[in-house]
């Protein structure tokens, strides 16, 4: 009887901690594991994820509030149904590099997702945040003496990304006097709709209307559809290239005329130094099929440097160039610009 007390209470002890340690192997098991770029991983549960910041509790270190720009992967234990427009999938939340969905790292579906509901129905997550990124760049010189000039331009976009579409809408304004008289006025603005059919194929809707009333153009508008392939997709960038058929109407010299027209467009960016130098590079063609209009391409390329969160210096080379353009007027139309951006 004697020898009896310690043998129970080792037992005790020993269950107690074998009970211990497989509620933290359940625990680990069942935990969202959210994984840095520098290469941390934590193991907790997922809180929110908004404002561009997810919000992450573990048992060791409280509610972390970590900037979503440093997360490169971020994976639930949970399975919850994803509840869409068209579509109801059940899976696991996923995170990867920006983008947001259901699926496993080695099968990811980006999706746009309208709610998240818990697949038991205790509990109700609101729709992943949207990546909206919007900015302007102003750049102007004044020059006098010999000679005196104004030239003022101006760029300002916005990017929407879904889990499963993209939009972009571009205004560039180019104005420049030499001598008190106007020696360019330009107004482009475009719009692109990207809705992806699979992780890398999309389906692209754009409009663009352009005016430059000294080169004989007094509008340009063309509408198009096609198919566009998304090369690479990450927080160091992105490359995607689509085809496609437009609808252009055009009034040069006072004349108006519609002809359809095949589309070939590029966008690439690409970071470096933790984002803090961009390369862009903007590129649309449009094949008019029209006697004696031939090719239009319009681009944009350049180089952003950040000076912080919210502020960059841009260079910046936009060209125009048309292989048959209004009589008199000349094919290739650049201009160079050094300017200050704002991001909001």
């Amino acid at each position: 009887m004697v020898m009896r007390i310690p043998l129970t209470t080792h037992w005790r002890r020993s269950l107690q901690l074998a009970a211990l340690l497989a509620m933290s192997q359940l625990g680990s098991v069942q935990a969202d594991t959210l994984l840095l770029h520098n290469g941390d991983r934590l193991s907790g549960t997922l809180v929110s994820i908004a404002d561009q910041k997810v919000a992450f509790e573990t048992v060791y270190a409280g509610l972390l509030t970590i900037e979503q720009r440093v997360v490169a992967q971020l994976e639930t234990s949970r399975v919850y149904n994803f509840r869409g427009a068209a579509f109801e999938r059940q899976g696991r939340l996923l995170m990867l590099d920006g983008r947001q969905g259901v699926g496993q790292p080695d099968d990811f579906a980006s999706i746009d997702i309208a709610s998240i509901e818990s697949a038991d129905r205790q509990r109700v997550m609101t729709m992943l945040p949207l990546d909206w990124v919007s900015r302007v760049d102003l750049s102007t010189v004044f020059s006098s003496g010999n000679s005196s000039t104004e030239s003022f331009n101006t760029l300002a976009e916005s990017r929407l990304k879904r889990p499963n579409a993209e939009h972009l809408l571009t205004l560039l304004r180019n104005t420049e006097k030499a001598e008190g008289a106007t020696s360019k006025d330009q107004v482009d603005l475009s719009y692109g709709l990207k809705r992806f059919i699979s992780p890398r194929w999309y389906g692209s809707a754009n409009g663009n209307y352009f005016r430059d009333e000294l080169k004989d153009i007094d509008q340009r508008l063309s509408i198009g559809a096609g198919l566009g392939f998304q090369l690479t997709n990450s927080r160091r960038g992105a490359l995607s290239t689509e085809v496609g058929v437009s609808a252009v109407q055009e009034r040069l010299n006072g004349v108006d005329r519609t002809n359809p027209a095949a589309r070939w467009a590029i966008d690439f960016q690409r970071y470096f130094f933790d984002r803090r130098v961009e390369v862009f590079h903007r590129q649309t063609v449009l094949a008019i099929a029209s006697e004696g209009r031939g090719q239009v391409l319009t681009s944009s390329t350049g180089l952003r440097f950040a000076l912080s969160e919210r502020v960059d210096t841009a260079l910046r080379t936009d060209l125009n160039y048309e292989t048959n353009p209004p009589q008199g007027s000349e094919k290739t139309d650049t201009t160079y610009t050094l300017g200050v951006g704002l991001k909001f």
